[in-house]
Parts: C-alpha cells; sequence; structure tokens
C-alpha cells in the first residue's frame, strides 16, 4: 500500500501459451492464415522436438490441437507420434525463439514499466491501481493481451493479485478461463485460494506430497489451517513460506534485473543420441561440458570451489547426481577433470547412459590462481583464455580437443544449439 496516495499495487504474470509451438505455427504462412486467437483448434497439430528425421527426442512444445490427442511436453518422440499420427515436427530455433521472447519483454515493458522477466515465456509487472494510468486492471492487461496477438500471434494468459505468488497461481486458473484472464485480490484467498488441492501450489513440487499424506492436506485451506510452527518443524525456512503461500502472503518484490544477477551455479547438460555403455565414451562427454562449463565461468570472471556430475541412464530413467567440494577456488578444466573421473567411477554401475550433466557452483568473483608444484598454473590459465578468445572471434569449432573428433563427440553438434537444442 502507497500510504501518501491511497494506492495499492496489482501484480501480474503473463505467461505465453506453448511458446516454442506457438512461434513456429505463428511463422509459418501455411498455417498463419487461419489461426485464431479465440479458437486454440486453429492451430495445427504442431511438435517441437529433438531431430524429425532420426524420430528421436523430447517434445518441446506441442499446439493444443496435438495435446488433444494426449501429448505431452517431456514425452519421448516416437510416443507421442503414435498418440498423434498426423502430427507435425519441426526441430527446435533456440535463437528464434529467444528473439521472440525479447522482443515480446520490449512490448510489456513499454505498457507496464515496473516487469520482471520470470522465463523465456514468463514475465512478471506491477502497476498501482486505482491510478490515472491504470483504472481498470482488467482492461489494462486485456490491452496487453490483445498486443501480443496482433504483433506476434501469439496467445497469453495473464494472472493479476496482490503480490507475486497470488498472480502466479491466478495465472493456472486463467488457463481454464474463457477470456485467459483472471484476477484474484485478498478478498478471494477463502473463496478462490483455498478451494484449490494442495497439489495445485505453485513452488512446492515434493512438500506438496508431504503435506498431503504427513498433515492429510487435501486443499490449500487445510494448509492454512496446519499451525506454522509444525510446518517449520518439518520443512525449516520452507515452513514459514509455505505458511505464508497458504494464505495469499508474498513479500516478493518486481526486479527488473533479476536476469543480470551473478550467477549461483553454472551447469550444462546433454542429451545423448544413444546409450552410451563404455566409460572412455562418457568420460569425453564429460570433458565437453566441463570446458564449457568452465569457459562461461571465466567469461563472468567467477571462480567455483564445488563441481558436480549427473548422468541419467536409458530411457531418460533414473540415474544420479553427486557432487564434490574442494579446499581451492578453480576455473579450468584440467583441475576439475579428475575430480569428475572420480564421481564417475565412485557412483556409476555401468547402466547406460542417455544424459550427461556438470555443474560447477559455490562460485565467487576472483582473479586468484591454484599454484601447484606440478603445473604452471599462470601458463595454463594464458591457454584457457587464448583458446576462448579464438573461439569468441572464429566460432565454437575453430579449435576443439582431439576426442571431440571421435564417435563419442558431442562437441561440433553441440555447437549448433542454444541452450541445447537447435537454434
Amino acid at each position: 500500500m502507497d500510504r501518501r496516495k491511497g494506492m495499492k499495487w496489482v501484480y501480474g504474470l503473463v505467461d505465453m501459451q506453448s511458446f516454442y509451438a506457438s512461434c513456429e505455427a505463428a511463422s509459418r504462412p501455411e498455417f498463419a492464415w487461419k489461426r485464431r486467437e479465440d479458437d486454440d483448434f486453429t492451430d495445427p497439430p504442431l511438435l517441437v522436438s529433438g531431430d524429425p528425421a532420426r524420430r528421436s527426442g523430447i517434445i518441446l512444445a506441442a499446439t493444443p490441437a496435438a495435446k488433444r490427442s494426449g501429448v505431452d511436453n517431456a514425452m519421448r518422440l516416437g510416443e507421442a507420434l503414435q498418440r498423434c499420427p498426423e502430427a507435425i515436427v519441426v526441430k527446435p530455433r533456440m535463437e528464434f525463439y529467444l528473439e521472440t521472447s525479447v522482443r515480446i519483454r520490449r512490448m510489456i515493458e513499454h505498457l507496464f514499466p515496473l516487469h520482471e522477466p520470470f522465463s523465456v515465456d514468463e514475465s512478471f509487472f506491477a502497476f498501482p491501481y486505482p491510478s490515472h494510468l491504470f483504472s481498470d486492471p482488467i482492461a489494462a492487461v486485456r490491452e496487453l493481451k490483445q498486443t501480443v496477438w496482433d504483433l506476434f500471434r501469439i496467445r497469453c494468459r495473464i494472472g493479476l493479485g496482490p503480490n507475486k505468488w497470488m498472480a502466479k497461481m491466478a495465472n493456472k486458473q486463467a488457463k481454464k478461463h474463457p477470456d485467459r484472464i483472471v484476477w484474484w485480490t485478498e478478498q478471494d484467498v477463502p473463496t478462490q485460494l483455498h478451494r484449490l488441492s494442495v497439489f495445485d501450489m505453485w513452488g512446492l513440487k515434493r512438500r506438496a506430497k508431504i503435506l498431503h499424506e504427513e498433515f492429510a492436506a487435501r486443499t490449500i485451506g487445510d494448509v492454512a489451517e496446519i499451525p506454522e510452527s509444525k510446518l517449520v518443524d518439518r520443512f525449516g525456512v520452507w515452513g514459514t513460506i509455505i505458511h505464508r503461500w497458504s494464505r495469499g502472503e508474498d513479500d516478493s518484490q518486481i526486479n527488473p534485473h533479476s536476469c543480470e544477477k551473478p550467477h549461483k551455479g553454472i551447469s550444462h547438460r546433454t542429451t545423448l543420441p544413444r546409450d552410451f555403455y563404455k566409460r572412455e565414451e562418457i568420460a569425453v562427454v564429460i570433458l565437453e561440458l566441463l570446458d564449457e562449463v568452465c569457459r562461461r565461468a571465466r567469461s563472468e570472471g567467477q571462480k567455483g570451489r564445488r563441481v558436480g556430475l549427473g548422468l541419467t541412464y536409458e530411457g531418460l530413467q533414473g540415474g544420479f547426481y553427486k557432487a564434490k567440494t574442494v579446499d581451492f577456488y578453480s576455473d579450468e578444466a584440467n583441475e576439475w577433470y579428475p575430480v569428475l573421473l572420480q564421481l564417475l567411477d565412485r557412483w556409476w554401475m555401468g547402466d547406460g547412459v542417455r544424459a550427461v550433466s556438470v555443474s560447477l557452483d559455490l562460485l565467487q568473483n576472483t582473479n586468484a590462481l591454484q599454484l601447484s608444484l606440478f603445473n604452471d598454473a599462470v601458463k595454463q590459465n594464458r591457454l584457457s583464455r587464448a583458446v576462448d578468445d579464438i573461439r569468441t572471434k572464429y566460432g565454437e569449432i575453430s579449435i576443439m580437443r582431439a576426442v571431440s573428433l571421435g564417435k563419442a563427440g558431442q562437441f561440433k553438434e553441440r555447437s549448433k544449439k542454444i541452450g541445447g537444442h537447435y537454434m
């Protein structure tokens, strides 16, 4: 509440519908002419997924027409095509999606200067109400929704609330609303929020199952009746957060500079074209990912103390993630690689590996070098930065390790992608 002017702030969350798939449908003339904003099923049954030629990969996005046939995000492409044989499959174009996301974000900023990017297809915003500029919140966001469609031919849904968390919850309900806009106030907490299932509480993940099984909470209203002390005993600091969320309370503020925060951790993950069973093949992929992680750390002027390795097994089922902390900071792959191999040898039991991830965290901005009697740290640092400079100037594959040229190497294929997906 702004006590000087007697105004409250209304928070909003706008979410683009099936963003990647919508971008594809909107950009293709054979589909664009027949699409209507008020009818999801004027879209083609289109899937964005891996490599259509090899019929491999998982579903990154699907239009409503494809989802009506039982296709879900993260489903394997082969299964999706069994459920929707007429589906049109396209490879992801991440550069195009990111460019569209930035353009939409700039448009949102024009309408609502106080905004915060939340993901590639979501943004928070806030505005004072009542005010001369925002006398009718519904009319204001309806203009946003219409502008997104007029300029980009992408449908969106919008949730409004007295804080960011309530806006997110209202946004989830907007998916079912004919107008795709829902506005909740404090008065809607007992009548709207509390009737929802405990599993609808955004941000809880596995904690929702614990609330259901250990506290017999079926609805968010049931959670609101649990004493805060009991929640804290079970969940620690998360207990207080759950207690406040169940009452529709959230003090989080809009942060326009959220994307500029220093990294808490850096990671890269790749899904392999086949199951890898040989240690030497998995080791090649680990080294390639580690090179990318360390290069990003150097570009940000950061070094880490903990490195992590994650393996996902065949069928993208099962696996592990393990990490190890050391007593020095480093951004050099040659220092971290033996540590990752130790994790591999200790925790990998020989199962087929379909995805590998490498992470570096406990980051710190530092220029200090870890000196060694056996390695020339200064020389190694200069070499790494020289390689970084060559790749920046001449491209990712202008210089690479010899092992990346073998059958196990994924570096050349990954260089064609953004965020693990084709540009």
